[in-house]
């Protein structure tokens, strides 16, 4: 199967990411399996190499719409209908925001999705084929074992959700994606829907038990038994296991604190907040100039991208935000009087904000670079808020609006001090626009979207331009919601079968 030399290449490049690399050995991967298995010989050489897996989550591909999943957070929101563009912008992520890229087999976005995903699961694989064979604790092996299969679930989910048809509860013979638990060179079929997300809950329940026995890794890039637990509650929510969401969502939050109010203006770039959960730490020294989510979604560095198209909320979404809220104060009301607070991109030169810039009202300052002259900042996978969400929702699908409220209300009121002594009661829709605004280009409306079973909506009220969006509203019957599988992987594999739909 052709495709997986990429794979193969791809992890070379994750063992050495922190030691000297020479060209020539990224170049001859394929030959050298005997520096992998040297590599992976040792634990020290497999946390190496769990590390670079992690840096692979956010490194630039083959160009700059793929910095690994950071970029596949930015097309999830760009092809929702909460992240508005301003104006035509560059060609990056257009495809994507006007529903036409993720429709056909031969473009850059579903290939690179496709092979990121999978990328990661064959290193995974790799790495838990190697560990029980390294002279190492039991306690360090169980950390690897649970941040592999967490990985390797993760990807899955992704993976899954993306190029399959919504999951729905008992009816799901439509074809899914492969299914990789091992590294190899064979040809994999389609697994199912069900099947695919049964092998998602088994690696996630195993990666939970080996981490609830394992030391806490020190950085917020790896992933802990918090964030296992964070991932089996986004898994089950998606499955409509609302007991099982519901559960999950508060296991994962416990020990843990919301950020506070002056915290949420500072520009969402800090992985040190207490909120986070699970996110990239990004060093300079390790990104292209525009090898950064945040040079597409920031409101302050002085990207082409970012000076002539700003993103700004959906209209209706804005209206929904109460004044006391302190996320009203994330976007911008048009007024002159609140136009300071709003700076919009930076031009290095002088410090002040560029003048050839298109400031437009409701544009934001969620995300914001720590210096303006580099697309830098750290970036959030997970969030505390967001198991909050996921409890309430759960519950609220489950039946019971009490419990939901109470599980909404300790969000709610950190966000909005007049929450709890105005609202005493919640609904299924409250909670969702509670969703919508916590999650603001975090990389959630379009999987929110196809996994409710809600039509995309880009008509008037949400300040949407017809010229740009191309499609203005998607059905949630239409079969657009499913992604092509990218042609190369189809010629590379005759086992897969491509929907007809």
């Amino acid at each position: 199967m052709n495709s997986y030399k990429y794979i193969i290449c791809a992890f070379s490049f994750v063992l050495v990411i922190f030691s000297s690399c020479k060209k020539d050995y990224l170049d001859t991967a394929p030959s050298n399996a005997t520096s992998i298995d040297e590599q992976l010989s040792t634990i020290k050489g497999i946390n190496t190499a769990l590390n670079g897996i992690y840096r692979g989550m956010y490194m630039q591909y083959s160009d700059q719409e793929q910095d690994g999943h950071p970029a596949v957070m930015i097309n999830m929101d760009f092809m929702g209908d909460d992240v508005v563009h301003s104006a035509i912008g560059t060609t990056y992520f257009r495809g994507a925001y006007r529903w036409i890229d993720h429709r056909s087999e031969a473009t850059d976005l579903t290939y690179f999705v496709w092979r990121f995903y999978y990328r990661l699961i064959a290193n995974a694989n790799m790495i838990l084929a190697a560990v029980d064979k390294v002279d190492a604790t039991d306690d360090q092996k169980k950390m690897v074992i649970g941040e592999c299969l967490a990985i390797r679930a993760f990807s899955h989910f992704m993976l899954v959700q993306l190029y399959s048809a919504r999951y729905y509860p008992g009816l799901n013979p439509q074809w899914g994606v492969p299914i990789q638990t091992e590294f190899t060179l064979t040809p994999q079929p389609r697994a199912t829907v069900d099947q695919v997300y049964a092998q998602v809950n088994k690696d996630i329940d195993a990666a939970i038990e080996n981490l609830a026995d394992a030391p806490a890794p020190i950085n917020k890039t790896h992933i802990n038994i918090n964030v296992a637990k964070g991932i089996k509650a986004r898994v089950a929510l998606t499955m409509w296991d609302w007991a099982t969401a519901a559960k999950y969502a508060k296991e994962a939050r416990e020990g843990l604190s919301l950020m506070s109010n002056a915290d949420y203006l500072k520009g969402f770039n800090d992985i040190d907040n207490i909120e986070w959960m699970w996110g990239a730490n990004q060093l300079a020294d390790q990104l292209p100039t525009y090898g950064s989510f945040y040079a597409y979604m920031s409101a302050n560095y002085n990207s082409v991208h970012t000076r002539s198209n700003p993103k700004f909320i959906n209209y209706a979404l804005y209206d929904g935000i109460s004044q006391s809220d302190i996320r009203r104060k994330l976007w911008w009301d048009g007024e002159e009087a609140t136009a300071k607070d709003f700076p919009g991109v930076i031009n290095v030169a002088t410090g002040l904000p560029d003048d050839s810039q298109l400031r437009v009202p409701k544009m934001h300052r969620k995300f914001l670079v720590k210096d303006p002259a580099v697309s830098v900042g750290d970036i959030p996978y997970m969030r505390v808020a967001e198991m909050y969400l996921i409890e309430a929702e759960a519950k609220a699908r489950g039946g019971s609006l009490r419990d939901a409220y109470q599980a909404l209300l300790p969000l709610a009121a950190n966000r909005d001090p007049e929450y709890g002594q105005s609202v005493k009661s919640t609904t299924l829709a409250a909670i969702m626009l509670q969703r919508r605004i916590e999650l603001w280009g975090e990389g959630f409306r379009f999987l929110d979207l196809k996994r409710t079973y809600s039509d995309l909506s880009r008509y008037a009220a949400s300040g949407a331009i017809p010229d740009l969006v191309n499609w203005r509203g998607v059905a949630a019957a239409s079969p657009m919601w499913t992604w092509r599988i990218p042609r190369r992987e189809i010629n590379a594999n005759p086992l897969i079968i491509q929907n007809t739909d």
